[in-house]
């Protein structure tokens, strides 16, 4: 679904520039009755529909139709895509703050994509600037490392309510990349120290269950410590 996400934002993409041409449209109408049925589905099948009707908005951004107005809405569905590659950093080795790193920087892209993708959509016909889609990401990565060039400014409200919100981000962003690189500098020396004895304390609880013999625990126990 993820996947099915960022074709149909492409396809988006390619009718705006294209004049809305009819195959492209009945695609993405397609892709949008893909969305409601999963939508559907899953609110059917929730526990509780009204907690996931709360938590599921970006599915609901999801099945919105395909007009110009929406598009600019829908394109919020790749932060779907971020939910789902932060799920699965989620299941790595990854350290805590090797984890928080990576997390941000897929949401720095996410946000500078969506908003370089939204930029284009708005701007493009209208602006003089923005030729391209390569225009409009120049725009974003300069927006929200809040350098401001000024070569390319937003000339629509759809823009300028993008740019605000990129300021506002890029500020926020930079300052908690910072705090978690000090966090992870400053804490290095401990972090070894704490995991080997979780990892300790959890080889213990295998031993109490019987999952593992008196005899595998003394053994695995001295390769902790002697690695």
């Amino acid at each position: 679904m993820a996947a099915l996400a960022m074709i149909s934002v492409a396809i988006g993409l390619g009718a705006s520039q294209l004049g809305e041409p009819d195959t492209l449209v009945a695609t993405e109408w397609l892709l949008t009755g893909v969305f409601t049925v999963e939508y559907g589905i899953r609110l059917w099948a929730a526990p509780s529909r009204v907690k996931y009707f709360k938590s599921a908005l970006l599915d609901l951004i999801s099945i919105l139709p395909p007009v110009r107005g929406a598009r600019l809405l829908r394109l919020l569905r790749l932060l779907r895509v971020a939910s789902d590659l932060n799920s699965a950093l989620g299941t790595t080795r990854l350290g805590a703050q090797s984890l928080m790193i990576i997390r941000i920087a897929v949401v720095w892209v996410a946000v500078v994509v969506i908003s370089a993708l939204g930029m284009y959509l708005a701007e493009f016909g209208q602006n003089p600037n923005v030729n391209s889609i390569w225009d409009a990401l120049w725009w974003a990565v300069v927006t929200i490392t809040t350098v401001g060039y000024g070569d390319v400014s937003p000339a629509t409200t759809e823009g300028r309510l993008a740019a605000g919100v990129l300021m506002i981000l890029g500020i926020a962003f930079f300052s908690f990349l910072t705090a978690t690189f000090t966090a992870a500098l400053t804490s290095g020396p401990t972090t070894g120290s704490s995991s080997l004895e979780q990892r300790l304390v959890e080889l213990e609880s295998l031993r109490k269950k019987g999952l593992i013999t008196q005899t595998e625990h003394a053994r695995s126990r001295r390769h902790l410590l002697e690695g």
